[in-house]
């Protein structure tokens, strides 16, 4: 297992590329002929730029996406509507910031852009999956306001947009093969957050780890 170390607030074509040259050492280091990708959030759409337009879709062997806003997130079309003069200030904050952490090329106010309902339509019509990659992917839902209290206002935001898990709706999640939604016996449900284990705690009916242990164990069993 190999964690990729691009960009956190770089534009999708920003992170693609490093993707790109993340995979090309992953292959040399390994000798291996093709990677599984298994992405979270945004970078399932970076991952899905890199195989069809940064030309590594012969050396991806399948791409699993969980809580990718495939079709756009309602809450940046909210927040898209604010003044652009404050949008530029708020994103050159963040980029500063994130230029501290570790980012080479942050972007927010272009990234931010590309999460919005007409960049994603435009998106799917001009980035095409490759028919020599396996498509999957999976959706999760929080159940009320105090399922993760980062996300409760936009979770309330997105409730009129259908089932979601605070950023970005099961709808939206939808892309390759469908595997399902991941929930909680509990009331809180499973957040945008808890399906990458943020705050590291007993979900009960769902282990975030055990979840990527049965997505790479059933990739096997497919052959890939």
């Amino acid at each position: 297992v190999f964690t990729s170390t691009h960009d956190g607030l770089g534009s999708i074509e920003n992170n693609a590329e490093q993707i790109k040259i993340f995979i090309d050492n992953v292959l040399v280091r390994t000798n291996s002929k093709k990677v599984n990708i298994i992405a979270h959030s945004k970078g399932g759409l970076d991952s899905r730029y890199a195989i069809a337009k940064c030309g590594i879709e012969d050396y991806v062997a399948s791409l699993t996406t969980v809580g990718t806003p495939h079709h756009g997130s309602q809450v940046t079309d909210l927040a898209n509507k604010l003044p652009d003069s404050l949008y530029r200030k708020v994103a050159d904050f963040m980029d500063k910031r994130y230029k501290s952490f570790g980012d080479e090329n942050p972007d927010f106010y272009t990234a931010c852009h590309q999460f919005n309902s007409d960049y994603a339509e435009k998106f799917n019509e001009e980035v095409k999956d490759s028919d020599k990659v396996y498509y999957q992917s999976y959706a999760s839902v929080m159940k009320n306001v105090f399922s993760f209290d980062i996300l409760a206002a936009t979770y309330l935001m997105l409730r009129k947009y259908g089932r979601n898990d605070g950023l970005v709706t099961v709808e939206s999640a939808k892309w390759g093969n469908f595997r399902g939604v991941y929930e909680s016996k509990r009331v809180r449900g499973i957040s945008h957050g808890d399906t990458i284990d943020l705050k590291r705690e007993d979900y009960k009916g769902y282990d975030p780890r055990e979840a990527y242990v049965e997505i790479v164990s059933e990739l096997k069993e497919m052959g890939y």
